[in-house]
Parts: C-alpha cells; structure tokens; sequence
C-alpha cells in the first residue's frame, strides 16, 4: 500500500518535498516511521531515541485526525492515507 508523508520539522529541508512510502498491508504509524528512518538515516535521532523509542514530543496525524485520538502509533494504516509527522508545539 501507498502512504503519502508530510513532515513540518525544521529538518524538512533534507527531505524531498513529497515523499510516498510503501508498505505492507496492516502497518501501522510506528512502521511508517520505521520505513521513513530507514529510506533517510539522517532523521533517526530526531524521530527515535537511541533505544529505539519514538521521541515523546512526535506527534503524528493519519487523514488529519490526531492519532493519539486513536490507537497512537499502533493506528494502523491503509492505502491513500495521508500521515503528517509534527514538530513539538510549545506556548506561552
């Protein structure tokens, strides 16, 4: 399946402006984020602590729905979805 990616992070300079990951059926956020640190090496520590965790400030988005809303980064996938990957959002 086709899953196009949005990331708003100061570092979407070093990535192309669209990018469209494919993955299996039935993968879920963690897996896009997974696919999309394998595809450009360059974000792992910006998405991934080096344990492997996801960072606590990703926020993701699948269709313009929050996942936290959802199943978190267990929200599975399917194919057109759209997944935008947002910076931390501070205030004051």
């Amino acid at each position: 399946m086709k899953v196009k990616v949005e990331i708003s992070f100061s570092f979407k300079r070093d990535l192309p402006p669209e990018i469209t990951l494919e993955l299996p059926e039935g993968a879920d956020v963690r897996a896009a984020l997974c696919a999309l640190v394998r595809r450009f090496p360059q974000i792992e520590g910006r998405i991934f602590s080096p344990q492997g965790e996801i960072h606590r400030h990703i926020n993701a988005l699948v269709n313009g729905g929050n996942v936290s809303f959802k199943r978190g980064f267990d929200t599975v996938l399917h194919d057109g979805d759209h997944l935008t990957i947002l910076p931390p959002v501070g205030g004051g």
